[in-house]
C-alpha cells in the first residue's frame, strides 16, 4: 500500500490480508512498520493488517508541531477514517500501547479491541537517556548503545542488538528524543476504569524498560489477564514471535 492521505499528513501502511476485522499496529518510539514484520503473515490469516509508519518514521514524512502521545492518536483516527474502516483492534508496542490506550480514551467509537505489547499505563524513561539523547554525538551514541541493549532479553540473538544499534543511530535522533519524551510524560492510570474496549496486555519477562511489574499493572487497572512470555524482553515481536503471533491469534478469534 503506498502513502495514505490523511488530514493528520501521509502515513506509510503495510497492508497484509483481506478478510476478518481490521487490524492496526502501531510501533514503538524510534520504531517502524518493520519492527512488525515476523508477525504481518500469521496475523493476516485472520485479520485485515494495517501497520503503519509513524509520522517521521521509516517511510512517513514528519509533521509539524510537538510530539505527543494525543497528537500520534490523533494522526492514528485520521489514518482510521482515511481508509474507511469499522471499529478496529489497535495493537501497539510500547510507545504504540500507549497510543492505543489514548485512542480508546478519546476515541472508544473506532476500537474494537487493544493488543498491548510491552506497554504500561505509565511511562517513565530513565533521566540519564534522556540526557544523553540531548547531548552531543558521542552522547548520543552512547544512549543508543544502552538503549538497544535494554531493548531485549540476555538469552537474545546478539545480532538483534547490532541491528537495533544501526536502525536508531540512523534515525533522525530529534525524533527519537521527542518521542522518549512524549513517552515519558504519558500517564493514563487514572483513566483506566473508564476504559471498556477488550484487551490483551503482554510483557517479555525479561523486559528492563516496562518491565512485568509495569505490565501486571496495567492489565489490573483494565481488568484483564497478563500474560509473560519467558525468554523475551522488550521486544518480543522480534524476540518471540510466534508466541505473540499465537495470543494475538486467540484473542482475535475471541472478537470475531
Amino acid at each position: 500500500m503506498p502513502l495514505v492521505t490523511t488530514t493528520a499528513g501521509d502515513l506509510f501502511v503495510m497492508r497484509r490480508g483481506r478478510a476478518g476485522p481490521p487490524l492496526i499496529c502501531i510501533h514503538g518510539a524510534g520504531g517502524s512498520a518493520r519492527h512488525w514484520g515476523l508477525l504481518l503473515e500469521p496475523l493476516a490469516t485472520v485479520a485485515q493488517v494495517y501497520a503503519v509508519d509513524l509520522p517521521g518514521h521509516g517511510r512517513s514524512p514528519a509533521a509539524d508541531g510537538t510530539v505527543t502521545i494525543t497528537r500520534y492518536a490523533q494522526a492514528i483516527s485520521a489514518l482510521h477514517t482515511a481508509l474507511a474502516l469499522p471499529p478496529a483492534i489497535v495493537v501497539g508496542h510500547s510507545m504504540g500501547g500507549a497510543i492505543a490506550l489514548q485512542l480508546a480514551v478519546g476515541a472508544p467509537q473506532i476500537v474494537a479491541g487493544l493488543g498491548l505489547v510491552g506497554s504500561a499505563a505509565r511511562l517513565r524513561v530513565a533521566p540519564a537517556l534522556l540526557a544523553g539523547l540531548a547531548g552531543d554525538a558521542a552522547a548520543r551514541q552512547e544512549a543508543i548503545n544502552t538503549l538497544a541493549h535494554w531493548l531485549f532479553s540476555p538469552a537474545a540473538d546478539p545480532a538483534l542488538i547490532s541491528e537495533a544499534f544501526a536502525e536508531y543511530a540512523a534515525l533522525d535522533p530529534a525524533i527519537l528524543l521527542a518521542d522518549l519524551q512524549a513517552c515519558d510524560g504519558f500517564d493514563i492510570r487514572s483513566q483506566l476504569a473508564a476504559i471498556r474496549s477488550p484487551a490483551l496486555v503482554v510483557t517479555g519477562a525479561d523486559d528492563t524498560l516496562t518491565p512485568p511489574k509495569l505490565g501486571a499493572e496495567l492489565a489490573a487497572g483494565l481488568g484483564v489477564e497478563h500474560h509473560l512470555l519467558a525468554n523475551a524482553g522488550h521486544m518480543p515481536m522480534l524476540e518471540a514471535p510466534d508466541q505473540l503471533s499465537e495470543l494475538l491469534l486467540r484473542f482475535i478469534s475471541t472478537l470475531a
